[in-house]
């Protein structure tokens, strides 16, 4: 892989060979123009244009929020007991994420979800069949590697997320639409089987190096691909293979924990194993949707006191809530993690003050401000990237795998790194099981509000319904709503595609 060297990256070849068949298992519109497999994939340059579109689609490049630019920090964090959506009850499909009590018509599940994932693994799945046959001398070996290995990693990590969302999902592992589209839902373990073989085959083709990302790190590597991996085995429970995998992206080298995690989301973050760049012009106008979804027009929690008195009169804060509230705030569970003294408190939440009237009652409103940039200008340097896989979940996963082995030292070890970032003394935790509660708690502490880990860590770790069956808002609990329904358009279109139990 020595001789891969940067490209500038094309956006002129957005996922045309995309559309040459994937219109059946999920709903998608065809492009104005298609662009031929041999064409495509003739020359480095136009094969990694043909990847650099499935990024552009990733990042959002139509101007829209989806599942792996924001969305599932947002509804993830609504599903689990993380985040508070302003609008409240006059957003009903919204509210009913929150108040987990999703109606199998909502459109979020299908919009957000569903159809990018299937979109990208499509996408991908064309990159890899159209690299395999391509006779081209022009598309040198290594390249064919290093492509081939991305679209693997973009498909493993768009299942990823299908599966742990809706649970068993069609694994369409081919673009002709003849061979998919009346698929049925594959059971999540052979998903699971075949996300690790796609992360292991990545592993093996991807150059270790972010060249590719003109020494950024917004395309995938075998680190990151090793990052995802040491994920999906902790989540299989493969306790030695987790931490493993986790371990070599830890002792690679390349990889550090910021020395403060405000420094942490910035696009030049050590910390940073995969990001995803924002586009010019593109909104939310070259910030993240993190920031425009968690960060108030208008911050007041500096003001002075004159300020903040007038603008706590109930009247007026009631008509400026809009502005100086974010459209996605903290539950007061997340927000009561922190221990004392806890840097990730001062640096990753802010608040806003309330009034003494029903329902806020003088209780300040927190909300994550790990992106610190809620950009309103089309112009201008982009100074913090979508966080995707970062170096602290490695150390966490490590952690779990060592305590599930008994490694109890060794997972004591990793948590504390994470702690020391932190500000906060090593962890008190004794024994196994208060050493795996804690590794639980760093978790909620470090990952919030990224990703539906919270969320994600629930259903796995099989406290959802002891957790969030004890929030309110959330009664009466029904365990079915701990997937999300099948979209209704994708049954109408595939008979033998089956909906989940409980919708």
């Amino acid at each position: 892989m020595n001789q891969l060297r940067p490209f500038t990256i094309l956006w002129l070849l957005p996922l045309a060979i995309c559309w040459q068949g994937c219109k059946k298992l999920i709903t998608v519109d065809p492009p104005v123009s298609i662009i031929g497999t041999e064409e495509v994939f003739k020359t480095n340059a136009q094969a990694n244009s043909a990847l650099a579109g499935i990024y552009a689609e990733m990042t959002g490049n139509v101007g829209s929020m989806t599942f792996s630019n924001g969305g599932l920090s947002v509804y993830g964090g609504l599903s689990a007991d993380e985040l508070v959506p302003l609008t409240g009850t006059n957003n009903e499909t919204e509210y009913q994420i929150f108040s987990n009590k999703l109606d199998y018509t909502n459109g979020i599940p299908m919009g957000i979800i569903w159809k990018p994932a299937y979109r990208y693994i499509y996408s991908a799945n064309s990159v890899i069949e159209g690299i395999a046959a391509s006779t081209s001398p022009q598309l040198e070996a290594a390249y064919r590697d290093a492509y081939t290995g991305e679209a693997l990693f973009i498909r493993a990590f768009s299942y990823f997320y299908l599966t742990n969302y809706f649970g068993d999902v069609p694994l369409a592992l081919f673009s002709d639409y003849n061979q998919t589209r009346t698929m049925r839902k594959t059971p999540q373990a052979e998903v699971y089987a075949q996300i690790v073989r796609d992360l292991e085959e990545a592993i093996r083709l991807l150059p270790g190096d972010s060249r590719i990302g003109g020494g950024e790190r917004v395309r995938a590597n075998k680190w990151a691909a090793t990052a995802l991996l040491a994920r999906v085995q902790l989540f299989r429970g493969e306790w030695e293979a987790a931490a493993g995998h986790a371990g070599a992206v830890i002792g690679e080298g390349s990889f550090n924990l910021t020395a403060d995690p405000g420094g942490a989301f910035l696009k030049a973050s050590r910390e940073a194993i995969w990001q995803l760049k924002p586009q010019l012009g593109i909104l939310p106008n070259n910030g993240t949707w993190d920031g425009q979804n968690f960060l108030p027009a208008q911050k007041i929690s500096g003001y002075p006191p004159s300020q903040l008195a007038e603008i706590l009169v109930p009247e007026i804060f009631i008509g400026f809530s809009p502005i100086i509230v974010p459209p996605y705030y903290l539950t007061p569970q997340a927000a009561a993690v922190f221990e004392p003294g806890d840097k990730r408190k001062l640096k990753w939440i802010d608040s806003v003050p309330t009034p003494s009237i029903e329902p806020y009652n003088s209780i300040p409103l927190f909300y994550p401000r790990k992106y610190t940039v809620k950009r309103t200008s089309a112009s201008g340097a982009i100074p913090e990237y979508n966080m995707i896989l970062r170096l602290a979940e490695q150390y966490l996963i490590r952690a779990e795998a060592r305590a599930q082995l008994n490694d109890l030292a060794g997972a004591t070890a990793d948590i504390d790194t994470v702690r020391h970032r932190a500000g906060l003394q090593p962890t008190t935790a004794t024994g196994k099981a208060e050493l795996l509660d804690a590794i639980a708690q760093e978790r909620r502490a470090e990952l919030f509000t990224e990703w539906g880990h919270r969320w994600l860590d629930l259903k796995r770790t099989g406290r959802a319904q002891t957790v969030l069956g004890a929030i309110s808002t959330k009664q009466p609990w029904d365990n079915n709503q701990l997937l999300y329904p099948i979209p209704p358009e994708e049954i109408s279109a595939n008979p033998n595609l089956k909906q989940n139990p409980g919708y």
